[in-house]
């Protein structure tokens, strides 16, 4: 980058030089007059005044040298601590062994590429190796706060982690002791740090939940939505879907209608490609078409006018917090309110156990109580 220094002459006050070296030889060259301004400088300012505005700028362009050698030697140091913890052997090996045991989609797969992405990152920061993962386990749970990434992230990161620890202990014949997931007061830790996370896909932050989209929520974005936008969430609203699998009832072979001859309802049978660990012809969820409005979805389907809105469309009309899963969020209390049992609710969205529907697609911030003719004795008080 060079410094700047004066030389007293005799026809003006003071010449501008630039001093740099190259190779080890120094280098002097006149600094044009019209750069003057540029840094900073008047032609007509006494020596003395000069020098300090010289001095100024030689003491920030110092600083800006350091920077730069600073981030040169980090750089250089992160080079070295990759090559030494993860070498471009073993890397090449492990993606490998994960695309053969990869029995998942694609997508599945490139995720599995950016957790260990990830995984680089963390152990290149914390300086870990294989041998060392179980002893930093505080360490690493402290990052994962750091990160503000999820209870759910964090429990992938550490199952992939153990998994590349294996892989590398094995090639060196070295013991490798697994990292635990975080539990109790580390996983309290790690989900409170996540909500704090601010991002642009929800107002707390790009992984924290949606907020439900009610019927009446959506009915109010309707006039700032082209009807395809609002076609696609009302049929997330009142299926309870998932985004890609409304996106899949524009594939026939995604989707069948039958009617039921016991109950003389209509099924809408919904394949979730989600569930990679169960065989294919299991997994086919029904929904009954019980309420007047899943009736109009059907009409929906049939007119394949649907298309899903960008996520900035859904924070901006209805409501920040909303994410693309916002119908699916509101689907249990609604069908609830609408006296429909939680078991029943728990297979229409497709979940394994019911407990994963209460856990994470129950309200708990709402108030709800069975009205009974004791009840309606009670008379409502002011409180002071």
């Amino acid at each position: 980058m060079g410094s700047y220094y004066l030389k007293k002459t005799k026809n003006v006050q003071w010449t501008l030089y630039k001093q740099s070296y190259e190779g080890g030889k120094r280098k002097q060259e006149r600094v044009p007059d019209l750069a003057y301004r540029e840094l900073g400088l008047d032609p007509s300012i006494p020596y003395i005044k000069a020098h300090e505005i010289v001095r100024a700028l030689n003491k920030e362009n110092f600083k800006e040298a350091e920077k730069i050698r600073v981030a040169a030697k980090r750089t250089e140091e992160l080079v070295s601590l990759h090559a030494g913890l993860f070498p471009d052997e073993y890397v090449q090996a492990f993606k490998e062994k994960l695309d053969e045991e990869n029995f998942g989609s694609p997508q599945h797969l490139l995720k599995l590429y950016s957790h260990f992405n990830f995984i680089q990152k963390m152990c290149i920061n914390l300086k870990l190796e294989p041998g060392s993962y179980k002893e930093a386990s505080k360490k690493i749970y402290k990052y994962f706060i750091e990160q503000k990434i999820s209870v759910n992230y964090s429990a992938r990161i550490i199952s992939l982690l153990n998994r590349w620890g294996l892989f590398v202990s094995r090639k060196r014949n070295s013991f490798y002791e697994e990292v635990p997931v975080p539990r109790g007061r580390e996983q309290s830790k790690i989900a409170d740090a996540q909500k704090t996370k601010r991002g642009t896909e929800t107002e707390l932050g790009v992984r924290q939940e949606s907020l439900p989209l009610t019927p009446e929520k959506l009915e109010k974005a309707k006039k700032f939505l082209i009807l395809e936008q609002y076609n696609w969430l009302k049929l997330s609203v009142w299926f309870g879907l998932r985004p890609e699998e409304v996106d899949m009832l524009a594939d026939e072979k995604k989707f069948r209608l039958e009617y039921n001859l016991k109950n003389k309802i209509h099924v809408l049978h919904v394949y979730q490609s989600k569930l990679q660990s169960v065989a294919a012809d299991k997994r086919w969820k029904k929904i009954p078409i019980v309420f007047k409005e899943q009736q109009e979805c059907l009409d929906i389907i049939s007119s394949g006018a649907f298309r899903r809105p960008l996520h900035k469309t859904v924070r901006k009309y209805a409501g920040k917090g909303v994410t693309l899963y916002g119908g699916r969020k509101n689907f249990v209390d609604m069908m609830m309110e609408k006296g429909q049992k939680l078991e029943d609710i728990s297979l229409w969205l497709g979940h394994a156990s019911i407990e994963t529907t209460w856990s994470h697609y129950k309200d708990k911030d709402q108030v709800n109580f069975v009205e009974t003719s004791e009840t309606k004795k009670v008379k409502v008080k002011s409180v002071k």
